[in-house]
Protein backbone atom coordinates (compact mmCIF):
# COMPACT_ATOMS: atom_id res chain seq x y z
CA UNK A 1 0.00 0.00 0.00
CA UNK A 2 1.24 3.48 -0.86
CA UNK A 3 1.30 6.09 1.88
CA UNK A 4 2.42 9.07 -0.19
CA UNK A 5 -1.07 10.54 0.09
CA UNK A 6 -3.80 10.37 2.69
CA UNK A 7 -5.74 7.14 2.37
CA UNK A 8 -9.25 7.12 0.98
CA UNK A 9 -12.13 5.93 3.13
CA UNK A 10 -12.27 2.71 1.13
CA UNK A 11 -8.60 1.95 1.73
CA UNK A 12 -8.87 2.76 5.42
CA UNK A 13 -11.91 0.50 5.63
CA UNK A 14 -9.86 -2.33 4.09
CA UNK A 15 -7.13 -1.94 6.72
CA UNK A 16 -9.77 -1.98 9.45
CA UNK A 17 -11.16 -5.19 7.94
CA UNK A 18 -7.70 -6.76 8.01
CA UNK A 19 -7.24 -5.66 11.63
CA UNK A 20 -10.60 -7.05 12.75
CA UNK A 21 -10.09 -10.29 10.81
CA UNK A 22 -6.87 -11.08 12.67
CA UNK A 23 -8.56 -10.33 15.98
CA UNK A 24 -11.50 -12.58 15.17
CA UNK A 25 -9.30 -15.47 14.04
CA UNK A 26 -7.19 -15.10 17.18
CA UNK A 27 -10.26 -15.40 19.41
CA UNK A 28 -11.28 -18.61 17.64
CA UNK A 29 -8.04 -20.33 18.68
CA UNK A 30 -8.69 -19.93 22.40
CA UNK A 31 -10.66 -22.44 24.45
CA UNK A 32 -14.24 -22.35 23.12
CA UNK A 33 -16.96 -21.08 25.42
CA UNK A 34 -20.43 -19.61 25.33
CA UNK A 35 -19.03 -16.12 24.77
CA UNK A 36 -17.22 -17.19 21.59
CA UNK A 37 -20.33 -18.81 20.14
CA UNK A 38 -22.47 -15.78 20.95
CA UNK A 39 -19.84 -13.54 19.34
CA UNK A 40 -19.77 -15.66 16.18
CA UNK A 41 -23.55 -15.79 15.93
CA UNK A 42 -23.69 -12.00 16.13
CA UNK A 43 -21.07 -11.26 13.46
CA UNK A 44 -21.75 -8.58 10.88
CA UNK A 45 -21.52 -10.65 7.69
CA UNK A 46 -21.26 -7.48 5.59
CA UNK A 47 -17.81 -6.71 7.02
CA UNK A 48 -16.11 -9.25 4.75
CA UNK A 49 -15.58 -12.83 3.71
CA UNK A 50 -14.06 -14.11 6.95
CA UNK A 51 -17.00 -12.78 8.96
CA UNK A 52 -19.58 -14.29 6.63
CA UNK A 53 -17.79 -17.65 6.42
CA UNK A 54 -17.43 -18.00 10.18
CA UNK A 55 -21.02 -16.92 10.77
CA UNK A 56 -22.21 -19.42 8.16
CA UNK A 57 -20.59 -22.30 10.05
CA UNK A 58 -21.26 -20.97 13.54
CA UNK A 59 -21.62 -23.74 16.15
CA UNK A 60 -24.47 -23.84 18.66
CA UNK A 61 -24.28 -23.52 22.42
CA UNK A 62 -25.09 -27.22 22.62
CA UNK A 63 -21.86 -27.92 20.67
CA UNK A 64 -19.55 -26.57 23.40
CA UNK A 65 -18.70 -30.00 24.83
CA UNK A 66 -17.74 -31.48 21.46
CA UNK A 67 -15.80 -28.34 20.55
CA UNK A 68 -13.89 -28.47 23.84
CA UNK A 69 -12.96 -32.12 23.32
CA UNK A 70 -11.82 -31.38 19.75
CA UNK A 71 -9.87 -28.30 20.88
CA UNK A 72 -8.08 -30.29 23.58
CA UNK A 73 -7.09 -33.14 21.26
CA UNK A 74 -5.87 -30.75 18.58
CA UNK A 75 -4.05 -28.11 20.62
CA UNK A 76 -3.69 -29.03 24.30
CA UNK A 77 -3.22 -32.71 25.09
CA UNK A 78 -2.51 -34.45 27.51
CA UNK A 79 -1.57 -36.90 24.79
CA UNK A 80 0.32 -36.13 21.58
CA UNK A 81 -1.11 -33.02 19.98
CA UNK A 82 -2.83 -33.62 16.67
CA UNK A 83 -2.17 -30.05 15.50
CA UNK A 84 0.50 -28.36 17.63
CA UNK A 85 -0.36 -24.63 17.67
CA UNK A 86 3.23 -23.43 18.13
CA UNK A 87 5.33 -21.93 15.36
CA UNK A 88 8.56 -23.45 16.66
CA UNK A 89 7.23 -26.99 16.08
CA UNK A 90 7.16 -26.22 12.35
CA UNK A 91 10.17 -23.92 12.13
CA UNK A 92 12.72 -25.70 14.33
CA UNK A 93 14.67 -28.90 13.71
CA UNK A 94 13.15 -31.97 15.37
CA UNK A 95 9.90 -30.06 15.98
CA UNK A 96 11.41 -28.35 19.01
CA UNK A 97 9.24 -26.06 21.15
CA UNK A 98 10.73 -22.79 22.47
CA UNK A 99 13.64 -22.64 20.02
CA UNK A 100 15.39 -19.74 18.28
CA UNK A 101 12.24 -18.83 16.36
CA UNK A 102 10.41 -18.39 19.67
CA UNK A 103 13.15 -16.08 20.92
CA UNK A 104 12.78 -14.00 17.77
CA UNK A 105 9.02 -13.75 18.28
CA UNK A 106 9.50 -12.53 21.85
CA UNK A 107 12.04 -9.97 20.61
CA UNK A 108 9.55 -8.58 18.08
CA UNK A 109 6.90 -8.29 20.78
CA UNK A 110 9.34 -6.50 23.09
CA UNK A 111 10.29 -4.05 20.33
CA UNK A 112 6.65 -2.97 20.25
CA UNK A 113 6.59 -2.48 24.00
CA UNK A 114 4.58 -5.63 24.58
CA UNK A 115 5.57 -7.42 27.75
CA UNK A 116 4.03 -10.81 27.11
CA UNK A 117 3.98 -12.37 30.55
CA UNK A 118 2.36 -15.55 29.38
CA UNK A 119 2.31 -19.08 30.65
CA UNK A 120 1.78 -20.07 27.02
CA UNK A 121 4.57 -20.02 24.46
CA UNK A 122 4.58 -16.65 22.64
CA UNK A 123 4.54 -18.32 19.22
CA UNK A 124 1.13 -19.91 19.75
CA UNK A 125 -1.20 -19.36 16.79
CA UNK A 126 -3.69 -17.23 18.74
CA UNK A 127 -0.96 -14.92 20.03
CA UNK A 128 0.77 -14.47 16.67
CA UNK A 129 -2.58 -13.63 15.07
CA UNK A 130 -3.19 -11.11 17.85
CA UNK A 131 0.23 -9.57 17.25
CA UNK A 132 -0.69 -8.99 13.61
CA UNK A 133 -3.90 -7.37 14.85
CA UNK A 134 -1.80 -5.07 17.04
CA UNK A 135 0.51 -4.06 14.17
CA UNK A 136 -2.44 -3.21 11.92
CA UNK A 137 -4.15 -1.40 14.80
CA UNK A 138 -1.06 0.85 15.09
CA UNK A 139 -0.99 1.33 11.32
CA UNK A 140 -4.64 2.42 11.30
CA UNK A 141 -3.99 4.79 14.19
CA UNK A 142 -1.19 6.40 12.19
CA UNK A 143 -3.36 6.69 9.07
CA UNK A 144 -6.05 8.48 11.04
CA UNK A 145 -3.62 11.23 12.07
CA UNK A 146 -2.03 11.38 8.60
CA UNK A 147 1.30 10.00 9.86
CA UNK A 148 2.30 8.26 6.64
CA UNK A 149 5.84 7.41 7.79
CA UNK A 150 4.65 5.53 10.88
CA UNK A 151 1.86 3.82 8.94
CA UNK A 152 4.35 2.58 6.35
CA UNK A 153 6.72 1.32 9.04
CA UNK A 154 3.96 -0.79 10.63
CA UNK A 155 3.03 -2.19 7.24
CA UNK A 156 6.64 -3.30 6.78
CA UNK A 157 6.59 -4.94 10.21
CA UNK A 158 3.50 -6.90 9.23
CA UNK A 159 5.18 -8.17 6.08
CA UNK A 160 8.36 -9.07 7.97
CA UNK A 161 6.46 -10.98 10.64
CA UNK A 162 4.50 -13.02 8.11
CA UNK A 163 7.67 -13.79 6.15
CA UNK A 164 9.58 -14.94 9.23
CA UNK A 165 6.83 -16.58 11.24
CA UNK A 166 3.08 -16.88 10.76
CA UNK A 167 3.09 -17.00 6.97
CA UNK A 168 5.74 -19.72 6.96
CA UNK A 169 4.16 -22.30 9.24
CA UNK A 170 0.41 -21.67 9.12
CA UNK A 171 -0.25 -23.88 6.06
CA UNK A 172 1.19 -27.01 7.67
CA UNK A 173 -0.58 -26.20 10.92
CA UNK A 174 -3.90 -25.70 9.12
CA UNK A 175 -3.43 -28.97 7.25
CA UNK A 176 -3.00 -30.78 10.57
CA UNK A 177 -6.13 -29.16 11.99
CA UNK A 178 -8.27 -29.95 8.96
CA UNK A 179 -7.00 -33.53 8.77
CA UNK A 180 -7.57 -34.30 12.44
CA UNK A 181 -10.48 -32.15 13.60
CA UNK A 182 -13.71 -33.96 14.40
CA UNK A 183 -15.92 -30.87 14.28
CA UNK A 184 -16.96 -28.86 11.23
CA UNK A 185 -16.09 -25.64 13.05
CA UNK A 186 -12.37 -26.37 13.39
CA UNK A 187 -12.09 -27.84 9.90
CA UNK A 188 -13.66 -24.69 8.51
CA UNK A 189 -11.55 -22.44 10.74
CA UNK A 190 -8.37 -24.10 9.45
CA UNK A 191 -9.36 -23.54 5.82
CA UNK A 192 -10.28 -19.91 6.46
CA UNK A 193 -7.05 -19.22 8.34
CA UNK A 194 -4.82 -20.76 5.68
CA UNK A 195 -6.55 -18.94 2.83
CA UNK A 196 -6.53 -15.60 4.63
CA UNK A 197 -2.85 -15.70 5.62
CA UNK A 198 -1.82 -16.83 2.14
CA UNK A 199 -3.64 -13.88 0.57
CA UNK A 200 -2.18 -11.54 3.17
CA UNK A 201 1.36 -12.70 2.39
CA UNK A 202 0.80 -12.34 -1.34
CA UNK A 203 -0.76 -8.89 -1.09
CA UNK A 204 1.91 -7.49 1.23
CA UNK A 205 4.65 -8.81 -1.06
CA UNK A 206 3.01 -7.27 -4.13
CA UNK A 207 2.59 -3.94 -2.34
CA UNK A 208 6.25 -4.00 -1.37
CA UNK A 209 7.35 -4.65 -4.96
CA UNK A 210 5.09 -1.87 -6.25
CA UNK A 211 6.53 0.58 -3.71
CA UNK A 212 10.11 -0.28 -4.71
CA UNK A 213 9.31 0.21 -8.39
CA UNK A 214 7.77 3.60 -7.69
CA UNK A 215 10.87 4.69 -5.75
CA UNK A 216 13.14 3.61 -8.64
CA UNK A 217 11.10 5.64 -11.13
CA UNK A 218 11.26 8.66 -8.84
Amino acid sequence: MEYDNIKSKAELSHEEYRRDSYKLLSECYYLPDKGLIESLSGLDTKKGQIFSNLAKHCPRISDIDSLTVDYSKLFVGPYELLAPPYGSVYLEDKSRVMGNSTVDVKKRYAEEGLNIGLKEAPDRIAIELEFMYFLIFKEVEAIRISDSRTAASYLKKQKAFLEAHLGVWVSEFAYNVEANAQTAFYKNLARITKSFIRKESENLSLNSISAKNRHRRN
